[in-house]
C-alpha cells in the first residue's frame, strides 16, 4: 500500500471521528441537557381543591405535574367527585414533573333513620344527633293517647331503616297522656314565646292572640301578660292571648299582630 492511500485513510477516519464527536456534542446541547434541566426546574403547584378529578387532572399537566388519587372519603360539603385535598399543598414549589397526590370526595354519608317509637322525646333527640341527623324540640308534635305515656314518641314522620341526608327535616308526634278530665291554663307569664307556645299546647290548648308591647326593661319575645289567667279550668282546645315585649317602640301594627293560625303547630302526618 502505498503512503498517499494510507494518508488517505487516516484522513477518512479522522473527518469520520471528527463528526461523530460533533453529533455527539449537538445531541447533547439539544436533547440530553435540555432534559435535565427542564426535570430539575422549579414550579409553583396550582391549587385544585374543589376541582373535579377531571379538570384537576389536566390543571396539573398543563403546568407539568402528574395526579395520583391517594383515598376517597365520604364529605357533605363537597359532592362525590371533587378533589377536598392535595399534597403538596396549592403554591408550594416544587420540581416539574412531580406528582400531585389527592383526597377525593365519595359524597355525603347517608344516615339511617332509628326507630324511635317508644322513647322519650329526649332520648330521641341524643338517638338522632348520634346519627348525625337534627331533631329539636321545634320538630315535636303533640297528641293525647290511652297506650303511650306522657312524653314518650307514639309516630315519626319517616320510617326507621331509611337512608337519609342529615339536614332531612324530621318530625315526631309525642304523647300527652291519657285525655284528662278537665284542662288547666299553665303559667307562662315571664316565659319566652317559644317556650310559652310549647307548655299551651302541651296543656291540650291553643294559642290565641299574640300582641307586641314596647317595654324596655325587658327581653324580646317575654311574656308579659295572658289570658285567661293561669291555673283557670279550660276546655280543651282553648285559646290562650299572650302579651309579648318588644323593643320596636312602635309595637306591631294591627295588621301585623299574629293570630292563632300564625303560631298554631300543626303537627304533620306520619308516614
Amino acid at each position: 500500500m502505498s503512503l498517499f492511500s494510507s494518508l488517505q485513510q487516516w484522513l477518512i477516519a479522522l473527518i469520520i471521528v471528527v463528526l461523530v464527536f460533533s453529533l455527539g456534542a449537538l445531541l447533547v446541547d439539544q436533547v440530553v441537557m435540555p432534559y435535565y434541566t427542564r426535570n430539575g426546574e422549579e414550579l409553583e403547584v396550582p391549587d385544585i381543591v374543589e376541582l373535579k378529578v377531571e379538570q384537576a387532572d389536566s390543571v396539573l399537566r398543563r403546568h407539568g405535574f402528574e395526579l395520583v388519587e391517594e383515598r376517597e372519603q365520604y364529605d357533605w360539603t363537597y359532592p362525590e367527585g371533587t378533589v377536598i385535598a392535595q399534597n403538596p399543598e396549592p403554591f408550594s414549589i416544587t420540581k416539574r414533573g412531580r406528582r400531585i397526590y389527592v383526597t377525593v370526595s365519595i359524597g355525603e354519608k347517608l344516615s339511617v333513620m332509628p326507630n324511635l317509637v317508644g322513647k322519650s322525646a329526649r332520648d330521641a333527640m341524643f338517638t338522632t344527633q348520634k346519627e348525625g341527623l337534627n331533631l329539636t324540640e321545634e320538630d315535636f308534635g303533640y297528641e293525647y293517647s290511652n297506650y303511650y305515656p306522657a312524653t314518650v314518641v307514639m309516630a315519626q314522620s319517616i320510617p326507621p331503616g331509611t337512608k337519609l341526608r342529615r339536614d332531612t327535616p324530621l318530625h315526631m308526634t309525642v304523647s300527652l297522656g291519657t285525655l284528662p278530665n278537665e284542662f288547666k291554663v299553665p303559667d307562662v307569664v315571664g316565659q319566652t314565646l317559644e317556650r310559652a307556645k310549647k307548655q299551651i299546647l302541651m296543656a291540650g290548648l291553643e294559642i290565641g292572640e299574640v300582641i307586641f308591647e314596647y317595654h324596655p326593661d325587658l327581653l324580646p319575645n317575654t311574656v308579659m301578660s295572658q289570658s285567661p289567667k293561669p291555673n283557670e279550668k279550660s276546655e280543651q282546645g282553648a285559646f290562650i292571648d299572650l302579651k309579648i315585649s318588644t323593643l320596636d317602640e312602635k309595637g306591631i301594627e294591627d295588621d301585623e299582630v299574629e293570630t292563632s293560625e300564625d303560631l298554631k303547630y300543626e303537627p304533620e302526618d306520619a308516614d
